[in-house]
């Protein structure tokens, strides 16, 4: 094809995009390459067509992916990739995609392939990081850690195949740690296990391959009801409990089990477990699931309790209380009670509480006056066998989190109250029934929104931040919730507000609460529609510049310069500035939710097959035990745009450390909302941002000839040299080198 030819194919492939005609455009443009002489890889790069065929293959997805043509999605981008195998975009939005319809094994290659040829895209980087989470929880390592878990579980284990119960099956297996216990045993006859897991079963298989044991075990990738192997097993092993205990379907899992995989003198570890329950007050807990900023509540006069999370609605959550405990922000406010008992080799016993038939009924204490009543916590002791036992509560130290059930109020008990409740677990689904909710009407917001609404500093700087601006035409808001674009409407400082649609109900409301003419509000469900504005028309853009889980908004920063272009020269953009402030740590429980640090694990390998699902990013981080190595300094400054920013720091030790006990950089942000005015951290306990850590890998302390040499553990590190990365709207910390 000569080029002439191919300037007027590639104009058939415009008026086809021009025209919304996606499919059109698609094939117009693969006939062009199908036809024309592969470019060489350099002038691939600078290949016009490269980027106008990524262009048109995302649109023709989204398209096909909107009229539910899911299959048809992924055979135009195979075949988007055998044109440009290597294209960094195409391959990151195939692994989006992948990662969408579940297929999260096959997402994580696409962004290690991109990674692969560029280390500094970072949008494929942060994709890796959320595959990995979603391939292995992180509750996962914290469980493998717990010590005092996995030697209850061992010593029960080992003490029942002495008795004779030696035909094992494991289920739910996960790393196959169990299953390896009992193939430890002199007296082990059988033994069988199986996971739903496919990534799961594979580092099982891994596991048992490098032990030299998988000849004497069946492992299956089946869920254990769908099981069809045609024999019955003397003991079955299971740990498949979440906080509220019965939240992975272990009911169901063991009354299919006795019937069908269980010998009929059979046994079963766990044998029982025993919940308990009482109520508690924080605020932490409180301000993701109603709104208890009085000055929001004032500034807008809305009624008192008006407000819920979306999420309250929910059984439970699972909370750390013993993390928030730490930050003073936890209190029991009633008496500790049993609230539910299940023997879990008693095969009536669990059809009764699967059925809803059998229920605990609890009465609860309150301990004093002015106290206020936000919910309970429920957690429970876990008997394995007769002699072994572990525990969930909250005063341990354990891999388990608390089950918490919210109230939809924050309600004020007095001395010797007593509190009725009735607990149960019907479907395998724990709750609590009581009469103490409010009845008031309230609006359902996402929980993102109420911890946004209820960051009551963040609320009172960016406000201040805006009051001084007047007589402006159009307001651009773009936080979580645009209060301060709604209040400069209220105060007739603006007379056309744009914002995003996330909370179209609560903005509603608060407009009709304050009289603010719904014509004047202007939703839209995305920023593209923010582009078909025309120049120069905003007097004021609001971003939000990190989210709850603290991280940067990739997607405000990367489309910063766009945005910018429709504000007026004279136009004001708030926050001003961006600040990344952190400082090195040592901290065992961040090391436990990160990797694999136990050395019974090591032995049996298995942190060898769970170190390529481990991640460098903690996000989300609320309060935790940690020890600061180095003073907190600034990292780096944040830019607002997209593009490749790189800041190299040394970080100073205040003392000589071990290697060994260098585990993370703690990050947070601070944020300057006007240049005059001071930065607001996001390191405040009442923060709706958390704080996040770049783990250190262990790896960065050997050198490539240290191997496994034991003393270069023992190094003392004096200083870190670091590399902060922003591309794409996603910042990385790398360790460079160290100095000892």
């Amino acid at each position: 094809m000569s080029s002439d030819e191919e300037i007027g194919e590639l104009k058939v492939v415009y008026d086809f995009i021009a025209q919304g005609k996606f499919k059109k455009a698609f094939a117009s443009a693969t006939k062009v390459l199908d036809q024309r002489s592969p470019p060489s890889p350099a002038a691939e790069e600078e290949d016009p067509l490269r980027e106008l065929f990524l262009f048109v293959v995302t649109k023709y997805a989204e398209q096909l992916e909107q009229e539910g043509k899911i299959e048809q999605v992924f055979e135009i981008i195979e075949q988007g990739l055998e044109y440009f195998p290597e294209h960094p975009e195409l391959l990151n939005e195939t692994g989006v995609r992948l990662q969408r319809y579940g297929r999260s094994l096959e997402a994580s290659i696409c962004f290690e392939r991109v990674l692969l040829q560029d280390s500094r895209y970072l949008k494929a980087y942060q994709n890796l990081q959320n595959t990995k989470c979603e391939l292995v929880e992180r509750w996962h390592f914290r469980m493998l850690n717990d010590v005092v878990r996995n030697a209850a579980f061992r010593a029960a284990i080992e003490s029942q195949i002495a008795e004779g119960y030696n035909e094992v099956l494991d289920i739910g297996t996960g790393t196959g740690l169990l299953s390896m216990y009992a193939l430890q045993c002199a007296g082990i006859r059988k033994a069988a296990a199986c996971d739903g897991s496919e990534i799961m079963v594979q580092i099982a298989r891994d596991v048992f391959g490098a032990n030299g044991l998988s000849d004497r075990i069946c492992l299956f990738q089946s869920y254990s009801q769908d099981l069809k192997i045609g024999e019955r097993f003397s003991l079955i092993v299971t740990e498949t409990l979440d906080s509220g205990a019965f939240g992975e379907g272990i009911l169901e899992t063991l009354i299919h089990a006795k019937r069908h995989l269980l010998l009929p003198e059979g046994k079963i570890i766990p044998a029982k477990v025993t919940l308990y329950a009482s109520g508690y007050q924080s605020r932490a807990l409180t301000a993701s699931n109603i709104l208890i900023n009085e000055a929001f509540i004032e500034d807008f006069s809305l009624p008192s309790n008006c407000l819920l999370s979306k999420e309250g609605t929910k059984c439970y959550d699972a909370e750390d209380i013993g993390r928030i405990q730490a930050n003073d922000d936890f209190e029991f406010v009633t008496d500790t009670v049993v609230s539910m008992v299940v023997d879990f080799n008693d095969l009536d016993c669990l059809m009764r509480f699967q059925d809803g038939t059998e229920v605990g009924e609890v009465e609860l204490t309150c301990l004093d006056d002015g106290l206020l009543l936000d919910g309970f916590v429920v957690w429970f002791d876990l008997q394995l066998d007769e002699q072994q036992a572990i525990s969930t509560d909250p005063t341990t130290s354990t891999c388990w989190n608390q089950a918490i059930f919210r109230l939809n109020q924050r309600l004020p008990v007095a001395k010797d109250q007593r509190l009725k409740l009735t607990m149960s677990c019907k479907d395998g689904a724990l709750s609590i029934a009581h009469n103490l909710n409010s009845v008031e009407n309230q609006i359902s917001v996402h929980e993102h929104v109420l911890e946004f609404l209820n960051d009551n500093e963040y609320y009172s700087s960016l406000t201040e931040a805006t009051e001084a601006l007047d007589d402006m035409e159009k307001v651009l808001d773009l936080s979580l919730f645009p209060y301060a674009g709604l209040k400069l409407l209220k105060e007739g400082k603006a007379r056309m507000l744009f914002c995003l649609d996330q909370a179209e109900d609560l903005i509603e409301f608060v407009a009709n609460q304050n009289d603010i003419p719904m014509g004047s509000i202007m939703l839209v469900s995305s920023l593209q529609e923010i582009f078909l504005l025309n120049d120069y028309t905003l007097d004021l853009i609001i971003l939000q510049p990190v989210d709850v889980f603290g991280q940067i908004n990739s997607e405000h920063f990367c489309l910063y310069q766009s945005l910018l272009a429709k504000l007026k020269p004279i136009g004001t953009v708030v926050p001003s500035s961006l600040e990344l402030h952190g400082s090195v740590i040592e901290s065992d429980w961040i090391v436990k939710c990160s990797r694999v640090e136990n050395p019974e694990l090591e032995q049996f390998q298995i942190d060898k097959y769970l170190a390529s699902l481990e991640t460098e990013n903690h996000l989300d981080l609320g309060p935790f035990s940690y020890r600061n190595l180095s003073p907190t300094v600034k990292l780096a400054d944040i830019q607002f745009d997209g593009k490749l920013h790189e800041t190299a720091l040394e970080l100073a030790l205040t003392e000589p450390t071990e290697a060994t006990r260098v585990h993370a950089i703690l990050y947070h942000y601070q944020i300057g909302f006007t240049p005059d005015r001071p930065l607001l951290g996001t390191d405040r306990a009442q923060s709706f941002a958390k704080r996040s850590a770049f783990i250190i890998p262990k790896s960065t302390f050997h050198g490539p000839s240290d191997g496994d040499d034991p003393s270069s553990d023992s190094a003392q590190i004096e200083q870190l040299y670091t590399t902060v990365l922003q591309n794409h709207g996603v910042i990385k910390c790398d360790i460079a080198s160290v100095s000892q």
